[in-house]
Order: structure tokens, then C-alpha cells, then sequence
């Protein structure tokens, strides 16, 4: 008997749940975990809930991630942004896509697998916090909790197995100045004319390409000088940041080294790199300042999770493709960092997270739920494995 997903995703979209408020959100999933079956359920410091079915003395195979938190709600909305609205196929509502339907896909997928009482390994789902705000660091703590063989990153992909993701970086450069009054600008520096300077000579950075995941990218997403706003005199520092898209095998280093170098060749001094590592607070009141460093990774297309999952997507009636993500998740932690096989498989297409009047197919959210309760019997219901 299939469980109701529609239903779940539903209650999930209509408990609105920010980036540092998702306690009623965590609450929920606790509650349907326990309902569902899950005879292991906690929940971390940083408020990230984590349940687990199967053997308890068994190795445990799989991790089904999901983030609870969702972007905020801008625009003029046609639909509820919070109210789950149905019509044509589709579910409307903040975090329908981005990605309370994969979150609720999962716990119904793992649940009908552990209900047919054929698991030898044990299979957990978490549901993290603060995604949204940076990846990656809220699996950390899920992941110091269990130690999973593979990971699955729920994310929308359109039922896509997706081999791999570009990496993020964020970057400050700040350049220095010397004050002095706006009617005499010759008595000061002007840090804004090298940060001017800077944003053109870096447009011609030679960035490195990969063969599936394409090009690193290095983009300015702000600009700002201090104090702000200077009002009649010559700023003390201007500050550009950076958004840095990164391929496997680049190191924070690697990326700061490069940007470092054109600058200098250019002839610019008196300034600063660093990566950002701004601070953070859960809803539970955990504070942390979380390196902006997130690895880029890939696994082969030969892996055998890549297998398992497209004799899943098979078995679900369904035919296997895969790809690769633009857009950076949770996975730079469980492959990026720790090496641990990941791939991302999800309901939902990627472009419609974060949108006005944003909607998943309910036939996706029916699928994702019918290819993880395969993927869950095609990896977890075999031959037992020791720890």
C-alpha cells in the first residue's frame, strides 16, 4: 500500500519554515518519522531531525537528505505563497520544489521499504536546516551522527540522477583606503577606483573548464565601502564579493592564489582576500561561523549507486538519465568533503526553486516516492553486511 505524498508535501508547504526558523517544520517531520515507522529518530544541536529504519545492529546503507528551510517569499504571489494550493496537476506553494516534496517523498519511499520487512541494512532520512544559507553545514553535524555508505541529496532534478555539482566559494577583496574629504580628494586614496579597477581586470581571469560540469565561474554579487554611506569624504575600504563556482581538484587556495596573482599583475596593492565566514544561528540557538568553502564534486557514472539508482528509476516504471546540477547543495559535504558516494535524485525542476508562484507536478513528488522505495530494496534489502 503507497503512502499518501501529495498529503505529506502538503502539510509541509503549509508549516512555513525560514532559514533559522524551522522548529515547526522539524516538529512535523519528527512526528510523521515516528508515524511512519521509523524506530530511530533524533534530532542534532542545530535542530536538524534524523530517522532511521532497518536492523538496529545492521551497517547502514543509505542517507536521504533533504534542507527544511525555504528562501523567503518576494513578489506578488497568485496562489497562497504558504497554502499548498492544487489545481492542474500541480501543488503551489513556497517549498514545494525547493524542497519540501523531495523531504516528504523520502520519508514515504523509505517507509514502504522498511514496511515490506526486507531490510538487512538500515536506511535513514534526515531533514537538515540552514541550506539555504549555506551548504553543507548542517549535514556536517547529521553526518557525525551516523555513518552512512552512500548518500542520496534530495534536491529537485526532475527524477534525474545527478552524477555530480559544481563547488561554491564566497570571497571577500577589500581594498584600502585613506579618508579624507570629498571636496579635497587628493589628500586620500579612493579605494573605490582599484575595486573599479578590479571588477574589469577579473572579467578576463582564465578559470578552468571540466568536461561534464562546464566552466568555473567567478561572479561579483555586491559592492560596498565603509562607512556606509559615505557621506562627503573618501572611504576607508570598499569590499567586493564574490561568488567563485568551482571544479573538482581546485582548492581554496588554488582559486585565492589565481585571483591574487591578476590583481598584482595589474598592478593593484593594498588590498585583502578572504573567504567568508559569516555567522550563523539555528533555530535551537546554535551560532557557528561556517567556512565558505564548498567542494565541488562528481562521482563516475559507473558507481554502483549510479546503477542501483537507475534500476530504481526503471523498476518505477520510469527511464534512467543522468546529469549534473548548476546549483550547489548539501552533497559538497557528504562527497566534496568526506568522500562519501553521493548522488542527487529529486522531484521537481530545478528551475522553478525560489520563484513566484512556485509548484511541483504531483506526478514527480508520486514518482521521487516510488524510485526511493526501490532504490531502498535494491541497496538495503540484500545480503546482510557487517559493520
Amino acid at each position: 500500500m503507497t503512502i499518501d505524498v501529495i498529503a505529506l508535501t502538503q502539510e509541509m508547504v503549509r508549516t512555513p519554515s525560514l532559514s533559522g526558523d524551522e522548529g515547526n517544520m522539524a516538529a512535523l517531520v519528527e512526528r510523521r518519522m515516528r508515524e511512519l515507522g521509523f524506530t530511530d529518530v533524533r534530532r542534532d544541536d542545530n535542530g536538524s531531525v534524523l530517522g532511521i529504519v532497518g536492523p538496529e545492529d545492521a551497517d547502514l546503507a543509505l542517507l536521504f537528505d533533504g534542507h527544511m528551510d525555504v528562501v523567503p517569499v518576494v513578489g506578488e504571489w497568485t496562489t497562497e505563497p504558504f497554502g499548498g494550493e492544487i489545481r492542474d496537476g500541480r501543488m503551489y506553494g513556497r517549498g514545494s520544489t525547493d524542497m519540501k516534496g523531495g523531504i516528504a517523498a523520502a520519508l514515504c519511499g523509505v517507509a514502504e521499504a522498511a514496511r515490506t520487512g526486507r531490510l538487512t541494512r538500515r536506511v535513514a532520512v534526515s531533514a537538515s536546516v540552514m541550506e539555504e544559507v549555506v551548504e553543507g553545514f548542517a549535514l556536517a553535524s547529521v553526518l557525525d551522527l551516523c555513518s552512512p555508505a552512500a548518500v542520496v541529496i534530495c534536491e529537485p532534478s526532475k527524477l534525474q540522477i545527478k552524477s555530480g555539482q559544481k563547488g561554491r566559494m564566497e570571497i571577500l577583496l577589500t581594498f584600502e583606503g585613506t579618508p579624507a574629504h570629498a571636496a579635497s580628494p587628493e589628500c586620500g586614496v579612493n579605494p573605490l577606483h582599484a575595486a573599479a579597477q578590479a571588477l574589469i581586470v577579473l572579467q578576463d581571469l582564465d578559470l578552468p573548464t571540466h568536461a561534464s560540469l562546464g566552466d568555473a565561474l567567478l561572479v561579483p554579487t555586491d559592492i560596498v565601502s565603509t562607512p556606509y554611506p559615505s557621506i562627503s569624504m573618501i572611504p576607508t575600504a570598499t569590499t567586493i564579493r564574490f561568488d567563485r563556482r568551482t571544479l573538482p581538484g581546485e582548492t581554496s587556495q588554488d582559486v585565492l592564489s589565481a585571483i591574487e596573482a591578476r590583481l598584482r599583475a595589474a598592478g593593484l596593492d593594498r588590498f585583502t582576500l578572504a573567504v567568508t565566514g559569516d555567522k550563523v544561528r539555528t533555530f535551537t540557538g546554535c551560532c557557528a561561523r561556517p567556512f565558505r568553502w564548498l567542494p565541488a564534486w562528481q562521482i563516475a557514472d559507473d558507481h554502483a549507486l549510479v546503477s542501483s539508482a537507475a534500476q530504481a528509476v526503471q523498476a518505477a516504471g520510469r527511464t534512467p538519465s543522468l546529469g549534473t546540477w548548476r546549483f550547489c547543495t548539501n552533497g559538497s559535504e557528504s562527497a566534496g568533503r568526506r568522500g562519501i558516494p553521493t548522488i542527487g535524485l529529486g522531484p521537481g525542476n530545478e528551475e522553478d526553486a525560489h520563484t513566484i508562484d512556485e509548484s511541483i507536478a504531483l506526478d514527480q513528488l508520486e514518482g521521487a516516492r516510488d524510485i526511493y522505495r526501490e532504490l531502498v530494496l535494491g541497496v538495503a534489502a540484500g545480503l546482510p553486511r557487517s559493520r
